[in-house]
């Protein structure tokens, strides 16, 4: 919840119902984007993003494996691949940075 407090924190509702969330840091670090899966194809996750990403020249996130693509599509593009260990499993994701002009 602190981190939630401290980032810009978007949620998305359909029909009182949350479908999604978002949140950046003040450095441009989009830290977490989440929709549910019942809710997936239709934009949200999107419109999370260009809303979130206004007002940085430069945008950062650590995109799993399979949210890889969609950043790519959004004009981010691979800085390094990396392994993090969470609970004792090692897990692959990317660094990857979005330049807004």
């Amino acid at each position: 919840d602190r981190s939630f407090r401290a980032h810009r924190t978007l949620v998305a509702e359909e029909a009182g119902i949350l479908v999604g969330f978002g949140d950046m840091d003040e450095t441009g670090y989009l830290d977490r984007l989440y929709v549910h899966h019942a809710y997936q194809h239709q934009g949200i996750a999107s419109a999370l993003c260009r809303e979130l990403e206004q007002g940085f020249c430069t945008v950062t996130t650590h995109a799993s494996i399979t949210a890889r693509p969609f950043f790519e599509k959004r004009g981010y593009r691979l800085i390094k691949e990396q392994q993090v260990e969470r609970r004792g499993v090692l897990l692959t994701n990317f660094v990857m940075e979005k330049q807004r002009s």
